[in-house]
């Protein structure tokens, strides 16, 4: 997660004072669903971009995250199921348990 979190400020950076263009996330479709959208709709094409090609390598670690402590990999869709914002309540306590045997 550091190295996600300092990938994405470096991204961010470099969109926000080289990339002039922005999206608004809340003119995709689904775009009200997305939970960033309702903090700050108005974001650079690379962030937009880094957003999706890192949503893979997160899933896996989460899913292996799971296996760890015992529970099934399909929890990793409280990331996104039903309301983002609350399913991370759980799930990211989930994560920092210690290992099962």
């Amino acid at each position: 997660m550091l190295l996600f979190i300092l990938l994405y400020l470096v991204v961010a950076v470099v969109d926000q004072f080289l990339v002039t263009s922005t999206v608004d996330i809340r003119e995709l479709p689904l775009g009200h669903y997305i939970p960033m959208g309702m903090v700050d709709p108005n974001v650079g094409v690379l962030v937009l971009l880094y957003r999706p090609v890192m949503a893979i390598p997160t899933i896996a670690v989460t899913i292996r995250r799971l296996h760890d402590v015992g529970k099934s990999g399909w929890w990793c869709l409280l990331w996104v199921l039903p309301v983002p914002v609350v399913g991370w309540l759980y799930l990211v306590p989930l994560l920092c348990r210690p290992s099962s045997d």
